[in-house]
């Protein structure tokens, strides 16, 4: 698998696709290619803000080492940001599920319902501070140094 950088707004129609959703505004993209060059997983930044931005992803590539590196840089030393936030459906019961593993979860806090989120139904809110990063690069057993990400 490889990073593809660039030409946001394909990255974005690819996981709006599959997530159910348009992206008006897009503030950052990363895809994932396989090796003949099919997207196979995106990561989609939107609502970037002073101290935080809204990530999108779609794509079972997205749970790849490479792309949580690339978002981590991305998002906490790029852009500066000290806040990652994501929804997920109510009803997407298999991502809920592996969140919720405190063993096997990706790293990510649930806050709490953002009611009627996705129009008819709710979405569970979760969040990633730099507070959080040294756990969640441990988690994943990245390769990025987390002490140039100030909380």
């Amino acid at each position: 698998m490889r990073l593809v950088f660039g030409n946001y707004q394909k990255i974005a129609d690819w996981v709006g696709e599959r997530c159910g959703v348009e992206f008006y505004t897009v503030d950052g993209a990363i895809g994932i290619a396989n090796d003949v060059g099919e997207m196979v997983g995106g990561y989609v930044f939107t609502g970037h803000d002073r101290n935080g931005i809204e990530l999108s992803l779609a794509g079972r590539a997205v749970v790849y080492r490479g792309g949580w590196c690339a978002v981590i840089d991305y998002v906490f030393r790029q852009i500066g940001c000290v806040r990652l936030q994501s929804h997920t459906k109510r009803s997407n019961k298999p991502v809920l599920r592996m969140l919720a593993d405190k063993k096997t979860g990706l790293g990510w806090r649930f806050e709490g319902v953002a009611r009627r989120y996705y129009g008819n139904e709710d979405g569970m809110v979760y969040s990633l501070t730099v507070d959080d990063l040294p756990a969640f690069i441990e988690r994943w057993k990245l390769r990025i140094a987390h002490h140039g990400f100030k909380p």
